[in-house]
């Protein structure tokens, strides 16, 4: 009797200590979250402006001249099959000295469909990357930017940290450039990463809009930078 009670005394403390080992492997385990800002440095005040959905054939290149007439480096979240009909765009980015991240081939609504699919995209996006650029990103931006733990883990299985933001200017919805303004002065911090688009249908008002945005964060002591230079420092 007394050796089956040490036995089930053993069995039980193996139990205890195998379901500790599993849950820390879980939480070691566990994707990164997304990083969506302020990414905040001690005596610097950086900002980091992203576009998302590019290349566009004119928006694109208006936006490109912006940045460079206000010696302005920025990331581009760009759509696959956008890169395929504009290569020469996606190129002249990272001549420019800009950053290029994966934001799916087709930028399907990503709440819709389901994990595979969106690998599938973004490895399809990849690839177009890699052919047009020789170069592989490593930053990734959900479409909508829809975000939870399978689509982080998908994107750090794959090499990628996932991206958002915490300004979002809603260029996209075709807001006024008054308003965009507004919504950057008020909530620009130290460490912000800004939410633009450099495709939009029908009239954007993105250019207008970056013209006064860029001038503005620079007076008031603000360094513009890439995503992955926000991050490193």
């Amino acid at each position: 009797m007394r050796r089956m009670r040490i036995c089930k005394r053993f069995i039980c403390l193996f139990s205890a200590l195998a379901l500790w080992a599993a849950a820390a492997v879980n939480v070691s385990a566990a994707p990164a979250p997304a990083v969506r800002g302020p990414v905040a440095h001690e005596g610097k005040k950086l900002v980091a402006l992203t576009f998302d959905d590019g290349p566009h054939p004119k928006y694109t290149a208006e936006i490109l001249d912006i940045l460079a007439e206000y010696g302005v480096h920025a990331t581009f979240f760009v759509i696959g099959k956008n890169a395929e009909e504009h290569p020469d765009l996606v190129r002249r980015e990272l001549a420019e000295g800009h950053e290029v991240g994966n934001h799916t081939e087709h930028h399907y609504h990503t709440g819709q469909i389901g994990i595979g699919t969106l690998r599938r995209d973004m490895e399809a996006c990849e690839a177009t990357l890699l052919a047009v650029t020789g170069q592989r990103p490593t930053l990734f931006r959900p479409p909508e930017g829809v975000d939870n733990a399978a689509i982080r883990q998908a994107a750090e299985d794959m090499g990628y940290r996932t991206i958002l933001w915490c300004v979002d200017t809603r260029d996209w919805a075709h807001n006024p450039v008054g308003n965009i303004i507004t919504n950057v002065e008020r909530n620009t911090v130290n460490g912000s990463i800004i939410l633009m688009h450099d495709f939009i249908a029908e009239k954007s008002p993105t250019p207008a809009a970056l013209r006064r945005v860029i001038p503005m964060l620079q007076a008031s002591g603000y360094e513009f930078v890439t995503v992955s230079q926000l991050l490193a420092g």
